[in-house]
């Protein structure tokens, strides 16, 4: 019963190593994304306001 549980704590152990790396790649992924649509976004703003202005 021990080498079971000790198995099975070892298999979840690699799965997760080898499964964090794909999901830390696409929380970056997906922050720039994010990231830029953001400076976008403000840069049209930007652009906005002096067309306002002018």
């Amino acid at each position: 019963m021990m080498h079971l549980i000790l198995v099975i704590a070892v298999v979840i152990i690699l799965a997760a190593s080898y499964l964090l790396p794909f999901a830390l790649c696409r929380a970056a992924t997906r922050r720039d994304m994010l990231e830029a649509r953001w400076r976008e976004e403000s840069a049209g703003s930007v652009s906005e306001e002096s067309h306002e202005s002018a």
